[in-house]
Formats: structure tokens, sequence, C-alpha cells
């Protein structure tokens, strides 16, 4: 009876050994890092994750790859996926882009809006047929557009929701344009956003503010796109349409506008402190401008950062670089200090 029993112990701490071993070496879904941003404390980072490298022999369907919605320490330690959010066949398309609130993850996909509280299954908050939104600084409400371009019929406004509830709170700038690029003022209570003309591609009507309602629509500048609220509500930044690409600065009540920074190809955000901007450079590089005295401070050189966003303590940024058909990401000191390299499918 003895040998029995010693013989079934045996057998069972193989199993769990070998269950061990297979569970140490599985493939994990959290690789390949897409779209972070950071948890309201700066304390972990959440992405899109998908296994790397790809299947020897993958699906014709480019989404039959295992993937899910992934946590990970701010250091890059400790990534594994989130319940109730791993595929590997016919998964949708993968969601984008994400924003941590303090009520939980907020995503789009499939032109809805879901939050996401870790441990919980995905909630459905909103179906606006987005192809973008932005939460304002405080997180209490959430912008979004319909238009993304070579799109026949997408004229829409922007719609201004509640980001706890997913109740429209309100619509600005009519169905006769592609109303896009909105931002929220800091509270919510105002969006700014650029009416493009629906049958003719390229012609746009400047930067225009509107009440959260729809309310107290007015244009503020005649020429300019991708307007972006500062954090402390004052002032809105936006880029030029001549060239070169210049990022300006105007009163969001309106004014006289001044030029902050020139040769820009893309704008990532106002740092939440107010006193910096992060921009990637007409040569590839992402940089900071102070918004007080225009001065530029190179970060990344060159590394053509797809997306960067601003830590909560704005004295870093979590930059996702894309490089033959890689993905990794960095930490990078606004101070210029030398970056960190959290993740990479290499």
């Amino acid at each position: 009876m003895f040998r029995r029993v010693l013989l079934a112990a045996v057998v069972l701490l193989a199993l769990l050994a070998a269950t061990s071993r297979a569970s140490s070496s599985s493939i994990s879904p959290c690789r390949q890092v897409n779209q972070p941003t950071w948890s309201p404390d700066g304390q972990q980072i959440v992405y899109y994750g998908t296994r790397w490298p790809k299947p020897s022999h993958p699906h014709r369907n480019p989404n039959d790859i295992l993937q899910a919605i992934c946590t990970a320490n701010a250091d890059g330690t400790n990534a594994q996926p989130l319940r109730y959010t791993v595929c590997s066949e016919n998964c949708l398309d993968p969601p984008s882009p994400f924003v941590w609130l303090q009520s939980g993850i907020v995503y789009l996909r499939s032109g809805d809006i879901f939050r996401l509280v870790p441990g919980s299954k995905p909630q459905r908050i909103a179906r606006p047929k987005a192809v973008s939104f932005v939460a304002n600084a405080t997180g209490t409400r959430i912008a979004t557009e319909k238009y993304y371009p070579g799109c026949q019929g997408c004229a829409a406004p922007v719609t201004i929701l509640d980001a706890q509830s997913g109740a429209v709170v309100g619509k600005a700038g009519g169905k006769k344009f592609d109303n896009v690029n909105p931002s929220l003022s800091p509270d919510g209570s105002q969006v700014a956003f650029e009416p493009d003309a629906s049958n003719n591609p390229g012609k746009t009507y400047g930067i225009w503010t509107a009440n959260a309602n729809g309310g107290h629509l007015r244009q503020l500048v005649k020429s300019g796109q991708q307007p972006l609220w500062s954090p402390a509500g004052g002032k809105i930044a936006y880029t030029g349409t001549g060239y070169p690409v210049t990022l300006r600065l105007i009163p969001a009540g309106g004014g006289k506008s001044r030029a902050l920074v020139r040769n820009v190809a893309t704008v990532f955000g106002w740092s939440p402190d107010g006193k910096s901007i992060a921009f990637e450079t007409s040569k590839g590089k992402l940089a900071v401008v102070s918004v007080a005295t225009g001065k530029v401070r190179g970060l990344l050189h060159p590394r053509n950062a797809q997306t960067a966003v601003w830590s909560p303590a704005s004295s870093e940024l979590l930059a996702n670089i894309v490089s033959k058909n890689c993905w990794s990401t960095w930490r990078v000191p606004a101070n210029g200090s030398a970056p960190t390299r959290i993740s990479s499918c290499h």
C-alpha cells in the first residue's frame, strides 16, 4: 500500500513539474507592445500585445494570432494579459487608442467604446461608431470623431460623451463637415476641433471651439489644424497649415497666436504640468519644447516614434517605435537623460 501511495505521489510530482515547464515556456500574448500608455499613478502601463515571433505558418486571417490587452510594471516587468481579453483565432481588430482613467481602462474597438477594470469583463459603455476618441485631463468626458481619410459620407459632428455612463453630452460641428481632431478642455466643458471640407480633401476651415453641449460655436483661428487644449485650460496649441509646419499657441478665449517651434511632423501632446509639449521633428526625432521659452530638447535620435505619451509626473515619455515590423518601447526622460528600453520583440 505504501509503495502505491509513493508511486502515485511521484507521478503527481512529475505531472506538476511538466505542467510548470510547459507554463514557463508557453508563448505569451504580451510579447509585442502596441499603443502603450500609463496608469493614473504612473506605476504601470497598459497596451495591446501579440505573440512574437509570429507563427511559422500563419493563417490567412492576420487576426488569427495570439493577442490580448496586457499590463506591465512601468519598467516592463511582470507583463501579463488581462483576464477575458485573450484571443487567438478570428479576433477583432486591435483596440485603439487606450486611456487609463481612475474608473478603468477605456478603449475603442470596432467603433464602440469599452471600459475594462482589471479582473472584470470589458463593458461596452457607448456605440458612437467612432474611429478615434480623446479624454479630458480629469477623465470625466470623452470626445469622438467619425471621419478617416478616404471615407466617403463620413461627415459628422464631434460627439461628447460622459466617460462614466457613456451618455451623450452634446454634439459640435454639424453634419456638413468632417469634424476631426477633437480636444477637450481640462474640465470637459468645451471642445476644440478642426472642420474639414467633406467634398474637397485637404481644404480646412481652421480651429473652432464649442461648449460640450454643442452651443457657443465659434472660429478660433482661420487657418490651423490639430488643436490641443493645455492642461491648465488657458491655451490651445495647434499646427499651422503653411510650410515649414509650425506649432503655435493661442489663448483659448481667442486673441493673437504666437509661433512656438518650426519643422514639426507630429505633435504628441502637452505634459500634464503644462510646461512642455512633445513632438516629432521633420527629421523623425522625438523632442520636447518649453512652452515658456521655446527651447527645444531632442530626446531620441532619430527613432521615428509612432506614439509618445507623457507620464503623470511629466518627467518622462513612453515611446513606441517600430522597426522591421517589430515594436520596441522606451521610457524617455524629458530632461535629456539616456532612454531605457523596457520591451522589444527581438
